[in-house]
């Protein structure tokens, strides 16, 4: 990797995997998981999406707008399956400031994480971010007082740990980045707001929970709005094959 490309993976490390994680967590303590998943799901692609047509000159059509709009009802319907129970403390409201920035983040770790990915292969891209955000994770930890537990980890635990490794950090990263590299930011990021319907299923196979009406219409929302937003690419597509 070229000396003039560090300042930019160190950038991609801290926004993607180091200051991400800390206040994605951070948040969740704070306030709770569906606020997160809103935040995260919710507002990350629909800032890439307007942040690229900016950058990228990557123009939203009519229908891709209208498929944005669609996925966030679905995500929203999900998420919340009803109405929300939000708590009137400060903690609580400290905690979604704290998740606010998450969305920000993960825009700026897809969109630069784009340029630079024309020049490198994504393999190479999510091996330096991840072992430099891993790395740049430890003074925390040691501010924390935490990072001594590893040692006390039972051999069930390290196998969850290694397959979050593997499967999130490793697999899921590598896909985002080598489908960033062959489509549009926007159209990329659209797949997000597929995480929590894949949630409910997977949920509900694994730990028994109950589906809601406001699950289905949801995922079907979402999956509508993702093939709204994703139509225009896949005509290019067909054109050229």
């Amino acid at each position: 990797m070229k000396r003039e490309d560090v300042p930019t993976l160190i950038v991609l490390s801290f926004s993607g995997v180091t200051i991400f994680f800390i206040a994605q967590y951070t948040g969740i303590q704070m306030a709770n998981a569906s606020v997160a998943s809103i935040l995260v799901c919710l507002l990350s692609p629909v800032l890439i999406s307007l942040f690229s047509t900016y950058i990228f000159k990557e123009n939203l059509s009519k229908t891709q707008l209208l498929g944005i709009g669609t996925a966030s009802l679905g995500t929203l319907a999900v998420i919340l399956g009803g109405t929300p129970n939000l708590e009137g403390n400060l903690t609580f409201l400290l905690g979604n400031l704290i998740l606010l920035s998450t969305p920000l983040l993960w825009t700026a770790y897809t969109l630069i994480g784009k340029n630079i990915m024309q020049k490198y292969d994504p393999f190479l891209i999510v091996a330096y971010v991840n072992i430099l955000g891993g790395l740049f994770l430890i003074p925390f930890s040691l501010t924390e007082g935490s990072f001594q537990n590893i040692f006390a980890l039972t051999s069930q635990e390290w196998l969850a740990i290694l397959y979050l490794a593997s499967t999130c950090s490793l697999l899921g990263y590598f896909i985002w980045f080598y489908v960033m590299k062959r489509s549009t930011a926007a159209a990329t990021s659209s797949f997000l707001f597929a995480e929590p319907i894949i949630t409910v299923i997977f949920a509900a196979f694994l730990i028994r929970e109950e589906v809601t009406p406001f699950a289905v219409g949801g995922g079907l929302l979402i999956f509508i709005g993702v093939f709204l937003i994703t139509t225009r690419r896949r005509t290019r597509f067909l054109q050229k094959t």
